[in-house]
Formats: C-alpha cells, structure tokens, sequence
C-alpha cells in the first residue's frame, strides 16, 4: 500500500513541476543542440548499427530552421555486420508545426557518408573507404520542459549507395531513430 501512494505522490510532484504558466520560448533566434545514441536499421540487410549522434539546429524564423547533424558509426549489434565504417554529416532545412511547448517538425538534409564494408573472411580485404553522397528525410517530435531544456524522438530516413566494393554497389538504406534530452538557448530577443 505504501509504494502506490508513494508513486501516485511523486506523479503528482511532477505534473505540478511541468504544469508552468509561461510556455518556454520557441521562435527566431533560438537554438537548439543534443547528443544521444541511437540505433540505426539497414533496410537492405538484416543488421542494426549502433551511433552516436549530435545535432546542432538554429531557427531562422517562427517555424523555419536549419539542422546540422552528425552521426559516429560505434558498431553494429550482429555479428557479421555489413559495414566496418558508416558514419555520416548532413544538414538542410526544417519547417515546423509549434502548439504552446510540442513542436512537430519535417526536414530535408543533404549529407556525406564515410563508409567501408566488413570483410567477409579472414582472405577478403575490406572495401575501400569512401566519401558517399546521402539524403535524409526527417521528422521529430521536440517537447519543451523548460527554457534551457527539452525532449526530443527523432527518426531519419537515409538514402545512399556504396559503389566500388568487390561484389558490386550496395544500397546503405538505413532508418535511424534517437531520442533524449536537448538544451535550447534564446540567441536574439
């Protein structure tokens, strides 16, 4: 009996904390950066990367931002993974749809992937290392906590092709999905 009330007390703590009057500030001027982990998922193999990933995102009016983001290949969770190398840079523009502190947003980004294929066996040599054009389709969810603070899921459609392996190009279709904690800081007022 006593750990019920005690976690309906701490649910109560905590939608009277988020329960503020003044909604946090959204708009031009305002910046926004996070770093998470996330995992990523080939469409054509059955593998799923691991990376870490950070993003940097100004807004240049109301519902209008640009969104710089990188992602640092970690490792993939099988162990015969398609890829040794597969991180990625990509930035391009988002238009957003803001209601009071949750804001939806959809974006485009052109990017670069540096990537190289596992070797098969202990005789293959891995692929060489190459600079691969990609582009990302974006959406993400933001809910703003506080000034400073908020929470963020995003997921990233990316398209791109390795060309010049030993068997031939191989597309790198990959979905990858993050989420977690950001800050945000009003730049202009």
């Amino acid at each position: 009996m006593v750990r019920p009330l005690a976690l309906l007390f701490a649910s109560g703590i905590a939608f009277a904390a988020l329960a503020q009057d003044a909604v946090p500030y959204t708009g031009v001027g305002l910046l926004r950066g996070s770093a998470a982990i996330a995992p990523g998922f080939l469409l054509n193999a059955p593998s799923t990367d691991i990376y870490v990933c950070g993003k940097l995102e100004y807004f240049t009016e109301d519902r209008t931002s640009f969104r710089g983001e990188s992602f640092w290949y970690i490792d993939s969770q099988q162990e015969h993974a398609l890829m040794e190398q597969n991180s990625q840079i990509a930035f391009g523009p988002f238009y957003h749809f803001i209601k009071d502190r949750l804001d939806v947003g959809i974006g485009f980004e052109p990017g670069v992937s540096l990537a190289r294929p596992r070797r098969i066996d202990a005789q293959d040599e891995a692929g060489p290392l190459h600079v691969v054009p990609s582009v990302a389709l974006c959406a993400g969810l933001t809910y703003a906590v506080w000034d400073y603070f908020h929470f963020f899921v995003d997921a990233r459609c990316v398209h791109a092709r390795y060309n010049g392996s030993i068997g031939g190009a191989f597309p790198l279709d990959e979905v990858i999905i993050g989420g977690g904690l950001g800050w945000q800081f009003r730049l202009k007022k």
